[in-house]
This record gives C-alpha cells, structure tokens and sequence, in this order.
C-alpha cells in the first residue's frame, strides 16, 4: 500500500466511554476532507467581501468613512466581521472533527456532534445488520475515493448512513467481515451453553 492510502486492517490502538471487556476497535472512521471544501469556498468569497466593500463601496457612496475619526468605524467594523469568519469556521471544524464512525468488532458506534453542546451517540450491534450497501455518486467522489454506507436493521426505523467516507467499499467489505466474526463467535458461545 502506498504511504497515503488508508490501511483498514491494521487494528486501532485506541479506546472510547463505554467500551466493553472485550471490545477492539477496528475502525475510526471521519468524513472525507473534501468535504470542508465547498465551507473553505464560502468562507474565502467571505473573506474577500470587505475589501471589495471598502475598494468599490465606500469611496463611490460612503467616502467619508476614508477621513481620519470615521475610518476607525470601518476597522471596527474590520475586526468583528473578521472574529464572527473565524468562530464560523471554528464551528464547522468542530462538527467535522467530532462527527465520528467508531468499527469495533461487537458493535457500530455513530456519534454526531451538532453545534457546541449537543451530540448524539447511536450503535448498533454488529448482529442485528441485515443490509449494507455502499454507493460513490458523482465525480469528485469518484475521482477521490469517497462515499456513503447505508446500513439496514430489522427495525424500519434504525437505518445507520456513514457519509462522506473515505473507502467505502472497503469499509463495507470489513463490516460484512466483522458482521461474520460476531455470528460465528454468537453461534459459537450457544453452542457451548447447549452442551
């Protein structure tokens, strides 16, 4: 494997709240860096924003703000604009970095960070899978190697949707093999109590 790729069978030295006796975590999985992409765009176009406000703007309508007491108004105006960019983008890193897919080999654990102080923690026990599918729509996904899995419970209501992540076939190869893992050691562990 090249330096860059990702290596989905090499096991996890990490460890989470929660986890089980003899709970290993296989995986931790991110959304795609691309996908700050199109926050980096808007935030860029942004940033231009009160340059081409005080180039073009002010001094055709508002030349007054060029003179000495008023143009501290206008740096003013600078800072706080430039502070609310900065905690924007802040936000939008922290929802990506926190917003996480955890692949042990009993359960799947999805823990959604919405905003500052609100997070949502969801599993699912790797037994209980019945469907999995990945799909990669589109030509940046394509060319980068990213997509969505969906996976389907026996409950109509429990889907779990891994978006945006690098692999996703491999990653749903991996899933479908833990998935086998679980059933046979469930079999095996029944086994021994009939006996």
């Amino acid at each position: 494997m090249s330096k860059n790729s990702i290596n989905l069978y090499k096991k996890q030295k990490c460890s989470f709240p929660g986890q089980r006796h003899n709970e290993n975590v296989i995986l931790v999985l991110r959304k795609h860096k691309l996908t700050l992409l199109p926050y980096a765009i808007q935030l860029f176009i942004f940033l231009l924003f009160p340059f081409l406000f005080y180039i073009f703007i002010i001094p055709t309508i508002l030349p007054v703000f060029l003179e000495h007491p008023y143009n501290k108004v206008f740096i003013l105006f600078y800072i706080i604009y430039y502070g609310l960019i900065w905690i924007i983008a802040f936000v939008i890193w922290v929802d990506y970095y926190l917003d996480i897919w955890i692949v042990t080999n009993q359960r799947l654990l999805d823990i959604e960070q919405i905003g500052f102080f609100n997070r949502v923690v969801s599993e699912l026990d790797l037994k209980k899978i019945q469907d999995i599918t990945s799909s990669v729509h589109g030509l940046f996904p394509t060319m980068f190697g990213f997509g969505n899995i969906k996976i389907q419970t026996a409950s109509e209501e429990n889907k779990f949707e891994l978006k945006s992540i690098p692999h996703p076939i491999t990653t749903r190869r991996k899933i479908i093999e833990l998935y086998t893992q679980a059933k046979e050691n469930d079999k095996f562990i029944f086994r021994d109590r009939d006996e």
